[in-house]
């Protein structure tokens, strides 16, 4: 949080932000933010994972929320961030910015990779604090009687479902892939993550359904593609049976908040 207060639903449970506070929603959560009442602004980003290991350690996040009194470092980088390329970032997002010159978007690129860097960096100080913090801890109370075969098990297919979803992986290939039983693969799944892979997937499939409406100007039918859809009409239907609205309303809607 990078001002105000905020609050943000997730599987249902409010959690309360103050400035400073950092929250972190790990795939196939529902989540959502109410309207807020005041002025508020934050930082939010969107990553994947490639190195499993990161994603494991990133999996054993339990509580959400890191206060600001818990780890002052993260608030102070997050800060120094938007000190030096908050200004930046607002214009990429705007829907109101000129159209660069050849000079000014060159220069543009390597300032974008200069985020990506910070970002990349901010990653690795959140992996490192979950990590220091669950490396010799008991294992958390939901999973205590899950053996750790499973729980690794079910986080490597989660990885796999992150990575392929936009493929259209089926939950019998993914079976095959790791070696397994397809039931034993799902109930597996179940013991760890509360859902079958199925329901998993197609939570990361509307995920990145969002991620593209809203930061690309990608047509339907380019956007049913990416997603290995049949057809835009099988796209639609899949996109509106899940979040209750179609693909262009979601996008102007979206579209229209961020202007607000």
């Amino acid at each position: 949080m990078i001002s105000g207060e905020l609050e943000v639903i997730i599987n249902e449970h409010p959690y309360s932000l103050s400035k400073g506070d950092s929250l972190i929603i790990k795939p196939g959560m529902f989540h959502q933010t109410p309207p807020t009442k005041e002025d508020a602004a934050w930082f939010l980003f969107h990553f994947e994972v490639e190195d499993k290991r990161i994603h494991e350690i990133l999996q054993r996040v339990q509580h959400p929320v890191i206060r600001k009194e818990q780890d002052k470092s993260l608030d102070k980088y997050v800060s120094r961030l938007m000190d030096r390329y908050g200004g930046f970032l607002s214009q990429m997002g705007s829907p109101y910015a000129q159209r660069p010159t050849s000079s000014e978007s060159l220069k543009a690129a390597v300032v974008s990779l200069k985020v990506q860097s910070s970002i990349l960096h901010l990653i690795s100080l959140l992996s490192n604090r979950i990590y220091r913090l669950t490396a010799n801890s008991a294992p958390p109370l939901a999973a205590s009687t899950i053996q750790p075969s499973v729980i690794r098990l079910a986080h490597e297919a989660a990885y796999w479902l992150e990575k392929k979803a936009a493929e259209n992986m089926k939950i019998g290939e993914l079976a095959d892939q790791l070696n397994i039983d397809r039931s034993y693969l799902t109930n597996s799944f179940k013991k760890v993550y509360g859902q079958s892979p199925r329901s998993y997937r197609t939570q990361v499939i509307i995920r990145k359904a969002k991620g593209m409406l809203v930061d690309t100007a990608w047509s339907i039918e380019k956007i049913s593609q990416e997603l290995h859809f049949s057809s835009p009409a099988h796209f639609v239907k899949f996109f509106l049976n899940q979040v209750g609205t179609t693909p262009l309303k979601y996008r102007n809607k979206a579209g229209h908040a961020e202007r607000q």
